[in-house]
């Protein structure tokens, strides 16, 4: 598997057709599990995989090296996965309306364990709430990067992390670890 490297850019906007592949093998297990974490259905996070990338591929030439490119594709699969959400009108607010799908009574290892708690806190958060959690933790945006993507102000992205933050300690999942 090739690295990313500047050289790799440069032949993707030339078009190189070799070059778009690997930039695709290369990023997108990250783009897609990005997307999946805030959609929440392997279909629809494969269909917005593969137009974040045509979306990328067809733009490259308005894309500058300002930020880093998974940067700039990342910001494309956010606006894509909240547009198609905000059209389906899946995006809601505070809702716990997702069914329990993870069961940590019989995991074996600690990792994970960890890792199926915060699958299990993810679930029981809106996709918005996932959205703007997933920005703000994993991606680590700033609260009016998240504005921009989401099309809210700062505050509202402060005020959805705060209630997040509040629900996810409150649950009882959480006070099992925090000892």
């Amino acid at each position: 598997m090739t690295k990313w490297n500047d050289k790799l850019l440069e032949s993707m906007k030339q078009g190189d057709e070799v070059a778009l592949e690997q930039c695709y093998r290369l990023l997108s297990p990250i783009i897609f599990t990005a997307i999946l974490k805030i959609c929440k259905n392997r279909h629809d996070a494969n269909d917005l995989l593969q137009d974040t990338f045509v979306d990328a591929f067809d733009n490259l030439a308005s894309f500058h090296q300002q930020v880093p490119f998974i940067a700039w594709l990342k910001r494309i699969a956010f606006n894509n996965t909240f547009n198609f959400l905000k059209k389906n009108k899946r995006l809601t607010i505070g809702t716990d309306h997702l069914p329990e799908a993870v069961s940590l009574e019989n995991s074996i290892e600690s990792d994970y364990e960890s890792r199926n708690l915060l699958l299990y806190l993810f679930e029981r958060l809106s996709e918005m709430e996932c959205l703007i959690m997933w920005l703000y933790i994993a991606e680590q945006y700033k609260h009016s990067e998240i504005a921009e993507v989401i099309g809210k102000t700062p505050s509202y992205s402060k005020s959805v992390v705060c209630r997040c933050l509040q629900k996810l300690r409150a649950n009882a999942e959480v006070k099992k670890y925090a000892n």
